[in-house]
């Protein structure tokens, strides 16, 4: 070996004696740490200066998955996995504290770097976090929150109006239905129907988002309910007064069906009266064409009988007769100037001397 080869593998081999030793030195300090596992969205696992430590990450919070006495937060599961693959089994980070480095279940506190990624500000920018304030440890509130507002900027994960978990999907798609909800009045009895159902539906799903909503309490919902106070204040005032609209034309359009439905009644007795009336007038006349028919008939059969007995008249001989002629009885003769008594016949038209 040539004497230069000599010396640069000499330079080498105490390079990486070197080298090791100072990594071994940097890993047995507080500073440094190796993946072990991920727990859940903010909590890992990691070997710190060869102590086996639960890590909880500073200023973030994710949904809950774990907790026992919590259910599983919207999102939760999905937080997990992203801070699986961010951090890996065997992966090198560095740890930064602040005042206090323990919590009360004592996790260690701490800002996770990977590959000078601020694993923390990663995790509330893929919209899977927000930031937290847990005085006194506010050193990496500030970026957290950067990291957190690029997601709502974005419209990301707990933000994000697609994931239907989320407070801006669930609100939204009930607003949404709540604001289809039609306000003019029905012209027909199915329309208004429908219309009543509707609203009624609107309105009864817009009532379970609300209720649903209002139940969470940072017990069980930690990061729903703070996401509900900070960041979507007005959003269950303006879904129950959108409900309350939609009740209100409920109550329209079925008072609508009502008087449609009594309207119709009513028509219908009208068209059933006049169609009455129509056919009583049909049958009066009926009736009186028909007796006019039957007099004309009656009165012609009695003038056919009537010419049928005259022309049988005139076609059989008649015997011939003849009126005896009455005789007058003679009146006595009356003396011109007779003045003596007189008798009369009876009826007293005519007399005769009496003697």
């Amino acid at each position: 070996m040539k004497k230069s080869s000599a010396w640069i593998s000499i330079a080498l081999t105490g390079s990486l004696i070197t080298g090791g030793a100072v990594y071994a030195t940097t890993y047995k300090s507080d500073k440094h740490g190796v993946i072990t596992r991920v727990i859940d969205g903010d909590t890992v696992d990691m070997t710190i200066a060869g102590t086996q430590t639960r890590v909880r990450l500073l200023n973030i919070d994710t949904p809950e998955t774990v907790d026992p006495s919590k259910a599983v937060e919207c999102l939760g599961p999905e937080a997990s996995e992203h801070l699986e693959s961010l951090l890996q089994p065997g992966d090198k980070v560095e740890l930064q504290y602040d005042v206090e480095r323990e919590d009360r279940y004592g996790r260690t506190l701490a800002a996770v770097y990977k590959d000078d990624e601020f694993i923390n500000r990663s995790i509330a920018a893929a919209g899977l976090g927000i930031a937290v304030k847990y005085e006194p440890n506010t050193k990496f509130y500030d970026e957290v929150l950067a990291g957190q507002l690029e997601a709502e900027a974005q419209t990301s994960g707990l933000f994000s109006p697609e994931v239907s978990c989320a407070i801006p999907s669930q609100v939204g798609n009930a607003l949404t239905e709540l604001d289809q909800v039609p306000s003019e009045a029905a012209t027909t009895v199915e329309e208004a129907e429908s219309m009543a159902a509707d609203a009624a539906a609107a309105a009864a799903a817009g009532l379970l988002v609300s209720k649903s909503l209002k139940s969470l309490t940072p017990d069980t919902h930690p990061v729903t309910y703070a996401l509900l106070a900070k960041k979507f204040p007005n959003a269950l005032s303006k879904l129950d007064s959108s409900v309350q609209k939609a009740q209100d034309l409920e109550g329209q359009h079925s008072e609508r069906h009502r008087e449609l439905v009594k309207e119709g009644k009513e028509r219908k007795k009208k068209e059933a009266e006049a169609k009455a009336k129509r056919e009583a007038e049909k049958k009066a006349k009926r009736e009186a064409q028909e007796a006019a028919e039957r007099q004309a008939a009656q009165q012609a059969a009695e003038r056919r009988a009537t010419e049928r007995r005259a022309a049988e008249r005139r076609s059989t001989p008649q015997p011939r007769t003849t009126t005896p002629r009455r005789i007058e009885p003679k009146r006595p003769s009356v003396p011109k100037n007779y003045t003596g008594p007189r008798c009369y016949a009876p009826g007293g038209k005519t007399w005769k001397p009496c003697g």
